[in-house]
C-alpha cells in the first residue's frame, strides 16, 4: 500500500485514527531565537478541523506545555510538553508526580551550566531552564557541534541526577531518565484506543518515537520525517514519508480532512 492509499485509509477510518505531532521543526520553522518560533500560516485552521474529525490529535514537544499551547493557538488538540512529562488541559497544567524532584535537579544543573558557560567563555551558548528539563543551546555559537566542555559537563550532571542527555538540533537536552517522546507516544496510543496513527517529527527525540511506533500501532502507521541538513541519524530509516518543511507537513495534514 503506497502513501496515497494509506492516507485514504486513515480518512475512511477517522474514528479509529490518531495524529501525533512534534512542534519545532515540524509545524514551526527552526529559528535562531527559540522565543520567536511561530507556527506556519494555515496550520491552526487545519489542526482545529482535524481535532473535530479525529478522536486523537496531539502534540508531544520538548517545549513546556503552556508555551506549546500558546504557540499553536487553537483548542481541540492535546498538548504534552517536556517530552510528555506534563500536559496542558482545560483545567490547567498537569505534571508528573515526580515533578518536584526533577524541578530541584534542573534548578541546580541550570545554575551550574550558566556558570560553566560564563567561566569558560562559551560565547553563543545558552542554558534554558524548562522547569522539568534543561536545554543547552549552541545555535548562536556558530559551531556545528556542542563545545566539548559543555558536552562533558552535561553527561556528568545528567548521571548525577538520574537524567539523560539527548542531542537535538543544535541543543543538548537533559531530561529525566523515565521521560521520552516514545514513552508518551505509547501511553497516548494505548489510552486512546486508536488503531491507525500518523506521526510527524524532525529531531532525534522524534526518531525514537517513530521507532517505537512500529511495535505500538496495531493498524496503519504513517511516519512523516521533516528532513533537513540537520536531520538526526535514523530519520530516513524510521520515516515512511519525507517532507522538506513545516509547510509541507500542513499540506499533508490537509489530505486527512
Amino acid at each position: 500500500m503506497d502513501n496515497t492509499e494509506q492516507l485514504a485509509l486513515l480518512r475512511r477510518e477517522r474514528s479509529r485514527t490518531g495524529i501525533i505531532l512534534d512542534f519545532d521543526g515540524t509545524l514551526a520553522p527552526i529559528v535562531r531565537d527559540r522565543g520567536a518560533a511561530a507556527i506556519v500560516p494555515g496550520a491552526p485552521e487545519v489542526l482545529s478541523a482535524l481535532a473535530g474529525l479525529y478522536p486523537l490529535v496531539a502534540f508531544v514537544s520538548g517545549r513546556g506545555a503552556e508555551d506549546l499551547f500558546a504557540r499553536v493557538g487553537v483548542e481541540g488538540p492535546r498538548f504534552f510538553g517536556l517530552y510528555g512529562a506534563e500536559e496542558m488541559t482545560t483545567s490547567g497544567l498537569v505534571q508528573s508526580p515526580m515533578a518536584a524532584g526533577w524541578r530541584l535537579a534542573v534548578e541546580q544543573m541550570y545554575e551550574e551550566a550558566v556558570e560553566l558557560i560564563r567561566s569558560r567563555g562559551l560565547t553563543g551558548c545558552e542554558a534554558e531552564n524548562k522547569d522539568l528539563a534543561l536545554s543547552l543551546h549552541y545555535r548562536k555559537s556558530g559551531l556545528t557541534e556542542a563545545p566539548l566542555p559543555l558536552t562533558e559537563w552535561s553527561h556528568r550532571a545528567a548521571a548525577a541526577h538520574n537524567f539523560k542527555v539527548e542531542v537535538g538540533r543544535m541543543v543538548l537536552e537533559l531530561k529525566p531518565q523515565s521521560v521520552s517522546k516514545a514513552e508518551a507516544f505509547e501511553r497516548l496510543v494505548h489510552a486512546s484506543g486508536v488503531h491507525n496513527v500518523l506521526v510527524a517529527g524532525d529531531d532525534s527525540a522524534d526518531v525514537g518515537m517513530m521507532e517505537r511506533s512500529v511495535s505500538v500501532v496495531p493498524g496503519t502507521l504513517i511516519r512523516v520525517g521533516v528532513v533537513s541538513a540537520e536531520a538526526p541519524a535514523g530519520m530516513l530509516e524510521n520515516s515512511d514519508l519525507q517532507v522538506g518543511s513545516p509547510q509541507e507537513v500542513v499540506e499533508l495534514l490537509k489530505r486527512l480532512l
